[in-house]
């Protein structure tokens, strides 16, 4: 009887053993879902502009000869439609895998002003250092149109569901299994990927690491989400301004030194920052 108890035991505890292991195997995030997540938000565009396209096209319409705040509402409109379905149907696919559920955090207690602006200047000197990388790749072409409907796309619109998906969802979910660091740079290369041509896809993957590391600091998506808002802020002002397609060197015209001093401090508050942020990450709970 006793043998028969160990090998029933014994049974058990390897059925026990080989479901955790295929459990373990099959957790949520695999790189399959980061990429079927992305599939979800490929799919989603496409349809939405073809879709888009066609009604244009029925009313004798094409986005090439829309009037700039034509434009804008367009792209308001289109942003808005993509945005959320994209943001429903991850949802809906995390439920079909099973996936653990995520708190996303949005209190305000954790709200820092002066960690807004640091990772803002961060944000800031970042684009200014990988210029001259930005130089070699082609120069992107977006133009998001003009007057209120093109601000509240490119303010409003995408800073509340890009951050919802790739801080709230993508990046809460990593940091569950891989821990803050890994999690900051893979939410961030999907936040780069999705920004297709070579010169935004770079940018937004620098940017996505601050972005995570001021939500996993601060606690609150709000603080990510006011960070997005002023960087697209800054640069749609710079595209009404005329400045959008210029690089930071031409503004310097040919006071080369003014340009290289600036570029310095550029790269010092990088360093400086990089040691902050090294230090910061060190102290946190990998898991909060």
């Amino acid at each position: 009887m006793q043998i028969k108890d160990k090998d029933s035991n014994m049974e058990q505890a390897n059925k026990i053993e080989e479901q955790t292991t295929g459990t373990q195997k099959s957790v949520f995030p695999t790189m399959g879902d980061l990429l079927s997540m992305l599939g979800i938000f490929f799919g989603v565009q496409l349809v939405v502009s073809l879709i888009s396209s066609l009604v244009l096209l029925v009313m004798g319409r094409s986005v090439a000869v829309l009037e700039p705040l034509e434009l804008g509402r367009f792209m308001a409109f289109t942003s808005l439609v993509s945005l959320s379905a994209t943001a429903l149907l991850i949802e809906l696919y995390r439920c079909y895998r099973q996936a653990p559920k995520v708190r996303v955090l949005l209190g305000f207690k954790g709200m820092n002003p002066l960690l807004v602006v640091w990772c803002f200047a961060l944000m800031l000197a970042a684009s200014v250092a990988l210029e001259p990388l930005y130089e070699l790749l082609p120069v992107p072409h977006q133009d998001p149109g003009r007057g209120w409907w093109a601000f509240f796309a490119v303010v409003v619109v995408a800073p509340l569901f890009e951050e919802w998906i790739c801080r709230g969802v993508i990046f809460g979910a990593l940091r569950l299994r891989y821990g803050v660091v890994v999690s900051m740079v893979l939410s961030a290369l999907v936040f780069g990927l999705m920004h297709v041509q070579p010169v935004p896809v770079l940018n937004a993957f620098v940017l996505g690491l601050v972005l995570a590391f001021i939500y996993h600091k601060t606690k609150t998506l709000w603080s990510s989400i006011l960070l997005h808002a002023l960087y697209n802020g800054m640069a749609f002002a710079l595209t009404l301004a005329g400045f959008g397609e210029r690089s930071f060197r031409s503004l310097f015209g040919e006071h080369e030194a003014l340009y290289w001093m600036a570029y310095g401090v550029a790269l010092l508050l990088l360093l400086i920052s990089f040691f902050a942020i090294r230090k910061i990450l060190k102290r946190s709970p990998e898991v909060c």
